[in-house]
């Protein structure tokens, strides 16, 4: 190989570091970008209170009320009641109705008391002792008290 001269090295050396400079630009742009929308994804999520939008709690009323020593279930009568508006009435119902004295109560939304099928019903657990008790551990959670939902909805 033929030897380079000065020059020639210098004139290389700048065309090296035209391209090394030219080379990392478009990438810092482009991990700028990045950053930035991932912070503001990160801040949009954060604003969510959930995956869905909270509903509020609709009128209901009490029926069928069973109550022993540390169990309970109630239907909860919501006239034409969607999905989401059961899960809120579930949801009131275990905040404020429940208490500390129960481990374990089932709550299920219908229509009328003449239903025979429900639009959804919840299981609420006050621990996991609780839960592995009363349900073999099917129903998990890493705050509790718990709330699991089945939600058929047969006329939906």
């Amino acid at each position: 190989m033929p030897a380079i001269t000065a020059e020639q090295a210098a004139s290389r050396r700048r065309t090296n570091a035209k391209i090394l400079k030219f080379g990392c630009l478009p990438l810092a742009v482009l991990l700028g970008i990045l950053i930035a929308l991932a912070s503001a994804g990160d801040d949009q999520d954060d604003n969510k209170p959930a995956k869905e939008a909270r509903v509020e709690a609709p009128a209901y009323t009490e029926a069928n009320k069973s109550e022993k020593a540390k169990t309970g279930r109630v239907d909860l009568i919501v006239p034409d009641a969607t999905v989401d508006q059961a899960k809120a009435a579930i949801q009131d119902y275990a905040d404020n109705k429940i208490g500390d004295r129960f481990l374990n109560y089932g709550i299920t939304v219908v229509r009328s008391d003449a239903d025979k099928t429900y639009v959804c019903m919840g299981e609420w657990v006050k621990d996991a002792q609780a839960a592995e008790l009363y349900t073999g551990g099917r129903i998990t959670s890493d705050t509790w008290p718990a709330l699991a939902y089945n939600c058929p909805d047969p006329k939906g």
